[in-house]
C-alpha cells in the first residue's frame, strides 16, 4: 500500500480509539521520519492512550515532527515546554513553538502566541499585538478570540475601555457558542437566554477544571457558583489563592475567600477563618477573632472546630 492509504488506514483506527491496530503502522512510519505519523503517535503517548503516558517518548515525537514544521506538533511542543511535559519548562520556547505555529496558520496556536503576548509569558508583554491577532482570528468566527476582543474592551488591554464595545464583542462570542463569553454575562448578573446550566452545573464543570491540568479554567465558573451561594465553590476559590493553583498566589484573597464563606455559615470556612485569625495568615493575627469563629464553626457542627476551640482557650 502507499503511504498516503497506509496513514489513512491508521488516522481512522485512532478516530475511533482503536489505538492497539494504528500504534504499529505510526510506528513503522515514524521510524522514516513521517511528520504525520510521529504527531499521532507523540499524542498516544502524550495520553496515554494504548498504556501509560510517555512524556520524554511524546516529546520526542513531536520534537522531530516539528522539524519537518508539521502545524499540530509545532503547537504541542509548545504545550510541552509551557508544561514541563517531557521536557524542562522553558516559557519562551513555548511561545517560539506557537508563534512558528501561528505563523503556519493553526488558530490554536495562534490564541496561545497572543495569551503568551497579552500576558508577558514567555516573552515582552505586547497587549496591543495580542489583540491584533485575536482580530485576526475573530474573522475566521473564532468564539474565544472574539470573547478576548470583548474583554480587552472592558478591561482596557491594548484599547482604550469601552463597555459599550465590550458588550457588542461579548454577544458576538455569544452567538459564535462561547462558553467564556456565557461565562462572563452570567458573573455580571446578566444571565443570557441560551445559559440553562443550574448552579449545581456550573459548579461540577469548575471543581472538574480545577481537578485535571488547566486549573486556571476552572475560576471563572467556581466565580459563578460562589457568586450563586455555593460554599464548596468558595472554599476551591479559597484553595486556589492559598496555593496558587489556577489564580495567582494571594493570601490576602485567601482570607477573603474564607470571609465569605463563612459568612455563608459553611462550617468549613468557619474553621478556616478562624485558623487564619490565629496563625495572622492573610490578616492580622487575633485569637479573640479565632475563638469566635471557632466558637461559631463548632456550633455548627465541626469538630475539628472544637478541638481548636478548646486548644486555644485552654479548657
Amino acid at each position: 500500500m502507499e503511504r498516503d492509504a497506509v496513514i489513512s488506514e491508521a488516522i481512522k483506527a485512532y478516530e475511533v480509539r482503536q489505538y492497539e491496530r494504528a500504534l504499529p503502522i505510526f510506528r513503522k512510519l515514524a521510524k522514516k521520519n513521517d511528520p504525520e505519523a510521529l504527531y499521532y503517535l507523540g499524542m498516544i503517548t502524550y495520553a496515554g492512550s494504548a498504556g501509560k503516558p510517555d512524556p520524554a517518548s511524546a516529546f520526542d515525537c513531536f520534537r522531530r515532527s516539528a522539524m519537518e514544521l508539521e502545524v499540530r506538533s509545532l503547537y504541542m511542543c509548545g504545550r510541552c515546554y509551557e508544561d514541563g511535559f517531557g521536557v524542562e519548562k522553558d516559557l519562551a520556547k513555548a511561545y517560539d513553538y506557537y508563534a512558528a505555529g501561528s505563523a503556519k496558520g493553526d488558530p490554536e496556536a495562534a490564541v496561545k502566541e497572543a495569551e503568551c503576548l497579552e500576558s508577558g509569558k514567555g516573552v515582552a508583554k505586547n497587549e496591543q499585538k495580542a489583540l491584533s491577532i485575536y482580530v485576526d482570528l475573530s474573522k475566521r468566527q473564532n468564539a474565544y478570540a472574539t470573547y478576548r476582543i470583548g474583554m480587552a474592551y472592558l478591561e482596557g488591554k491594548g484599547v482604550s475601555k469601552s463597555p459599550e464595545s465590550a458588550f457588542s464583542w461579548l454577544n458576538k462570542a455569544l452567538a459564535l457558542g462561547s462558553p467564556d463569553a456565557m461565562n462572563q454575562f452570567r458573573l455580571i448578573g446578566t444571565k443570557s437566554k441560551t445559559d440553562d446550566r443550574t448552579t449545581g452545573n456550573v459548579a461540577q464543570i469548575g471543581r472538574e477544571l480545577f481537578a485535571g491540568d488547566r486549573p486556571e479554567k476552572a475560576i471563572p465558573y467556581l466565580q459563578i457558583a460562589a457568586s450563586e451561594g455555593d460554599a464548596a465553590a468558595v472554599r476551591l476559590l479559597m484553595q486556589a489563592a492559598e496555593t496558587g493553583r489556577g489564580m495567582k498566589q494571594d493570601r490576602k484573597a485567601a482570607f477573603d475567600f474564607a470571609l465569605r464563606g463563612a459568612t455563608m455559615k459553611d462550617p468549613a470556612a468557619m474553621l478556616a477563618l478562624g485558623r487564619k485569625y490565629e496563625a495572622g495568615d492573610g490578616v492580622r493575627s487575633s485569637a479573640v477573632l479565632a475563638a469566635t469563629w471557632y466558637d461559631q464553626a463548632a456550633r455548627a457542627g465541626s469538630a475539628e472546630a472544637a478541638d481548636e476551640l478548646r486548644a486555644i482557650r485552654g479548657y
